[in-house]
């Protein structure tokens, strides 16, 4: 019994990782949360769309990855690819209201996404911070119901005493 919890526990993070990304793809915007890096206004032109799914690395579900083309508030020019369906093909040919936020100096490191309200990114990281949470208490939880159903409780008990003994002892 206690390896099958064990196990499921295992096989719960993926199901947990896969909900998690779904829910954390419907945010259309750069990510960013506080007043650094600033959002500057783009203007992105939809090139070539790819679907992927129904699991992919944004979760559960059909997504669009298209190659964009952003026009940036200081006229640089930059193709990048965009996730999560910002844009889809049916946006080719129209002009589409972007952001970029840059992380890096000399504009490296930039995201891009369409305007949002700055709630919506972090209920995103929050989802995402309660999923690493997750993932370590179901790692900890499996091993200590692994270690249990190989060694046996008994003797699993008689160990952790044991241990508790020498740390009062020292």
């Amino acid at each position: 019994m206690r390896l099958a919890i064990a196990i499921a526990l295992l096989a719960a993070i993926p199901v947990l990782y896969l909900i998690s990304e779904t829910l954390a793809s419907f945010y259309p915007g750069t990510g960013v949360i506080k007043s650094f890096p600033t959002e500057r206004p783009a203007v992105a032109t939809v090139q070539y769309c790819e679907r992927v799914g129904p699991v992919s690395s944004n979760g559960l579900g059909y997504w669009w990855h298209c190659d964009v083309a952003v026009q940036t508030q200081d006229g640089r020019q930059v193709v990048t690819t965009v996730r999560r369906s910002i844009v889809t093909p049916a946006d080719r040919g129209k002009s589409i209201e972007f952001r970029e936020a840059c992380y890096g100096a000399g504009n490296s490191e930039c995201r891009y996404g369409r305007p949002s309200l700055r709630i919506w990114a972090m209920a995103v990281k929050l989802i995402l911070m309660f999923q690493v949470g997750v993932f370590f208490a179901l790692i900890v939880g499996s091993g200590a119901y692994l270690v249990s159903a190989v060694v046996g409780l008994p003797r699993y008990l008689a160990w952790l005493e044991r241990r508790e003994r020498r740390k009062k002892r020292r």
